[in-house]
């Protein structure tokens, strides 16, 4: 009697896994000298790869060793010196005025003067009166005028917001209350301006482009000279001077000349 091959398969199965059934269970061996030295060796940083090597008799090169420096003959590197003033170094003694600068200066100053002469030869107004209504117009307009010229020299040359907007505030205020101190000199205390109006606007807008150039001025003299405490009145009187005649330019030109004289 054959047995079918499904249950031959069957016994075969049986049979393998009672043998492995009766076979005795491995018993763990100690770690040898050969592991433990692999594990030395990968805790000294040695790859484990090179002791699997047969021996060739070729002894391995050893690690150098680099020793730091101890603090006492290590070289110091000091920190460079700090200046001890915050200013910087133009701004600690008084720079001289050269020639140059004193040349400049005077040239500058010419203008101011150029625009009173100017002024009286618009409208054949007399020339002291020109004179008075731009140093009304500039002694008015310096009321707010100091604005203009902010520039802190502890902070180097730069400007902070509050620098800022105190300029700006010195940009809108000075052209009004100029032109308001030449307008009102020239109406109250001498004949007047055969239109007051235009009289008005015309001081309001030489005042502003007086003021502008007188910004400008003030910022070119004080590079001429390198230093912002030196001749630092000189500078300011010069704007003034500018705003103050543009505003007297402007209320002749625009006002038509005096009321009780023709054109």
């Amino acid at each position: 009697m054959r047995l079918p091959v499904r249950l031959s398969f069957h016994l075969l199965s049986l049979v393998l896994l009672g043998a492995l059934l009766v076979s005795p269970p491995a018993s763990g061996r100690p770690l040898t000298d050969v592991h433990e030295g692999l594990l030395a060796a990968r805790a000294r940083g040695i790859p484990v790869a090179l002791s699997l090597l047969p021996d060739q008799g070729v002894e391995s090169t050893p690690i150098p060793v680099v020793e730091s420096d101890s603090s006492a003959d290590a070289p110091r590197h000091e920190p460079p010196p700090r200046n001890t003033s915050a200013l910087p170094p133009r701004l600690v003694e008084d720079a001289p005025v050269t020639a140059g600068a004193w040349v400049a200066y005077g040239t500058f100053a010419l203008v101011p003067l150029g625009g009173v002469y100017g002024a009286s030869r618009l409208e054949g107004e007399r020339l002291w009166v020109t004179a008075a209504e731009t140093a009304a117009g500039g002694l008015t307009g310096s009321l707010v005028g100091g604005l203009l010229f902010l520039q802190p020299a502890e902070a180097g040359g730069r400007w902070s917001e509050l620098d800022v907007a105190a300029f700006g505030a010195g940009m809108a205020l000075t052209p009004p209350l100029a032109a308001l101190g030449t307008w009102g000199l020239g109406e109250l205390a001498f004949n007047g301006s055969r239109d007051r109006g235009q009289a008005f606007l015309g001081a309001l807008g030489g005042a502003a482009v007086g003021t502008l150039l007188g910004v400008v001025a003030h910022g070119v003299l004080e590079e001429v000279v390198g230093n912002r405490g030196t001749l630092a009145w000189f500078r300011k009187t010069i704007a003034l001077g500018f705003i103050g005649s543009g505003a007297t330019v402007g209320y002749q030109w625009a006002g038509g000349g005096p009321r009780g004289r023709s054109r």
